[in-house]
């Protein structure tokens, strides 16, 4: 029962740090008016470069998963990743295009 409590008490440690690392600075730089038109630019062309790189790295474990692992799990476990970032894609392709 301790065990339990101790990894909720991670995850939840673990969630609000990401949450504080990704909110926080976003609402520090609007407060200075930092954020504008060319900031927005560079961070979206930043994530669209990300986007295809992790894409190409994913596609390239996929392949070495198939050829050097005997076992399909892998496989299966970096199908299920690449499934998982295409769909957060056309999820976030699909709320740009309403906002547009």
């Amino acid at each position: 029962m301790e065990r339990m409590w101790i990894g909720i008490g991670m995850i939840t440690f673990i969630v609000a740090t990401v949450l504080l690392s990704f909110v926080g600075p976003h609402m520090y730089l609007r407060k200075k008016k930092i954020v504008d038109e060319r900031f927005n630019r560079i961070h979206h062309l930043g994530r669209s470069y990300s986007w295809f790189a992790s894409t190409g790295i994913i596609v390239i474990v996929w392949l070495l998963a198939l050829i050097v692992f005997d076992s399909l799990l892998s496989f299966f476990l970096i199908t299920a990743i690449f499934v998982g970032h295409m769909v957060s894609y056309i999820i976030g392709a699909a709320v740009a295009q309403s906002q547009n």
